[in-house]
C-alpha cells in the first residue's frame, strides 16, 4: 500500500505520516525537491532539531516517477509520502492499484495556533491571523491577489511555511491562547519584520495544495484533536490498511453498484438501488420510481410520495415500484435461479421480501436499515434465505439517501 497525504498548511499531515510509520510500520518516502520544506518539519537548522529517520525507515527520490517505480517493485510493503502536492503528480500515482490519497483537514484557528507555536520554537517570523488566513486562502483557491511578503516570490502566490507539528504541542495549542491574543493585539506585519538575510526565501514555503487536489482524495481525516492519542484513534477508525480500500471485496463491489443504481431513482421519498447477482456476475439492476410510460415521481407522477406521506402510510396509493421489484422483473425467474444474491442499499420491505422468496434467491445483502427490518428478517428466516448487513469501507461515496421510503 502506498499512501499520499495532502492537506492545508499546519493541518497535521506529517503527524499522520509519523503515526502511520509508528503504528502500521509504513516507510516514509520523500522527494529531494522538497528538502527545504522537510527541514521545517524535522527541525533541521532550528533550535528544536529532531533526530533524523534512519535510512531503513525512509527513502529519497529525484522525481515522483522514480518514487513510483520503487514502490511498484516493492508494492507488498507499506509506504507513505507528504511530498506530492500537484494534481499531475497525484494523477500519476492514482493509476496504480496500491495507491490511496488521504486528505488531512483542520479548523483554521487550530492551524494558526500550530503555526504560531512552530514559529516561536524555530525563531521564525510570526504572521498575524489575518495574514495567515489570506495566504492560506490564496494557496488553497489560487486567489489572484497581491499579498504583502517580506521577499519577492516567483509567482502570484505568497508563500509561508507549511508548519506541521513534530510534537504534541503543534497538534493543538489550546494553552497558547494568550500568545495568539497578544499577536493579534500587536498587529504584526510581515513587511516590517526583520528576517535573517542568509536564509529569507526557504523559510517561506506555503505548501498548501489546491482545493482541487483535496477533492481528489479517497479518504479524509479531520484533525481537530488536542493530543496525539486522539488523532491516532481517528486514524485507526479509518481502518486504513484494510485491503478493501484498494480493491473492493465482492460484497463491497456489488454494494457500490447498488448505490450507483440508486442515483437513477426518481422517487421523492428515498433513493434505493439494488443489483441481482449470480456466480459473481450481474444479472440485473434496479432502482425505485414510477413504472414505464408514467410521469416520473419527481415530476409529480406519484401523489403519495409528493405529499411527504410518513413512512409506511398510504402505500396502497403509491405508484412507485421498488428497486428490488424492477430488478426481479428485469431478470425473470428463469435467469435468477438457485444461488443468486441480491444486493440492496436498503433492507427490502416486506412486500419485496415476499417476491424475493418466491423467485428463489438464496442470499440478501443490504447496507441501510428500513422500518420493516424485523418483519423482513423473519420472512427470510422461515424461507431459509441468508440476510446480512454489509458495511463498506470508508472511501468517500455520494450516497444521498433520504430517511423515508
Amino acid at each position: 500500500m502506498f499512501i499520499g497525504i495532502v492537506g492545508p498548511s499546519c493541518s497535521g499531515k506529517h503527524e499522520v505520516m509519523d503515526l502511520l510509520t509508528r503504528v502500521y510500520d509504513f516507510k516514509k518516502l520523500y522527494l529531494k525537491s522538497a528538502v527545504s520544506n522537510r527541514a521545517l518539519h524535522t527541525g533541521q537548522g532550528s533550535n528544536t532539531a529532531r533526530i533524523q529517520d534512519p535510512m531503513s525507515q525512509s527513502a529519497e527520490f529525484d522525481t515522483i516517477e522514480a518514487m513510483l517505480s520503487f514502490v511498484t517493485l516493492n508494492w507488498m510493503n507499506h509506504y507513505v509520502t507528504c511530498d506530492v502536492n500537484t494534481v499531475h503528480g497525484i494523477s500519476i500515482l492514482c493509476k496504480r492499484p496500491f495507491f490511496l490519497l488521504l486528505s488531512v483537514e483542520s479548523p483554521m484557528m487550530m492551524r494558526y495556533r500550530r503555526c504560531v507555536a512552530r514559529c516561536q520554537r524555530q525563531d521564525l517570523p510570526i504572521p498575524s491571523l489575518e495574514q495567515f488566513v489570506e495566504m492560506s486562502d490564496n494557496s488553497l483557491y489560487t486567489i489572484s491577489k497581491s499579498l504583502t511578503a517580506p521577499t519577492p516570490v516567483s509567482d502570484s502566490s505568497v508563500q509561508f511555511p507549511d508548519l506541521e507539528s513534530d510534537e504534541g504541542l503543534d497538534l493543538m495549542a489550546n494553552d497558547n491562547t494568550s500568545i495568539v491574543t497578544s499577536l493579534l493585539d500587536q498587529d504584526q506585519n510581515l513587511s516590517t519584520t526583520s528576517y535573517p538575510s542568509e536564509s529569507p526565501s526557504p523559510i517561506f514555503i506555503f505548501n498548501t495544495p489546491s482545493y482541487k487536489l483535496l477533492s481528489m482524495s479517497d479518504l479524509s481525516i479531520l484533525n481537530n484533536h488536542s493530543d496525539l492519542t486522539s488523532l491516532q484513534q481517528s486514524l485507526e477508525a479509518l481502518d486504513i490498511t484494510n485491503p478493501d480500500l484498494l480493491r473492493p471485496s465482492w460484497d463491497s463491489y456489488f454494494m457500490y453498484l447498488a448505490n450507483l443504481a440508486a442515483r437513477r431513482s426518481n422517487c421523492m421519498k428515498r433513493r434505493v438501488g439494488c443489483v441481482l447477482v449470480r456466480d459473481k456476475r450481474v444479472i440485473a439492476t434496479g432502482y425505485n420510481g414510477t413504472p414505464k410510460n408514467l410521469k416520473n415521481c419527481n415530476d409529480g407522477g406519484c401523489s403519495r410520495c409528493n405529499q411527504a406521506t410518513p413512512c409506511g402510510r398510504g402505500l396502497d396509493r403509491c405508484l412507485c415500484m421498488h428497486a428490488e421489484e424492477n430488478a426481479l422483473l428485469e431478470a425473470g425467474r428463469e435467469r435468477i435461479g438457485t444461488g443468486s444474491t441480491i444486493y440492496c442499499n436498503t433492507c427490502p420491505c416486506l412486500g419485496c421480501a415476499i417476491k424475493i422468496v418466491q423467485v428463489g434467491i438464496s442470499q440478501v445483502v443490504y447496507s441501510e436499515s428500513y422500518g420493516m427490518d424485523e418483519l423482513t428478517a423473519e420472512v427470510f428466516r422461515k424461507a431459509g434465505i441468508d440476510l446480512r448487513q454489509h458495511a463498506t469501507p470508508g472511501i468517500k461515496l455520494d450516497q444521498s439517501i433520504a430517511s423515508y421510503k
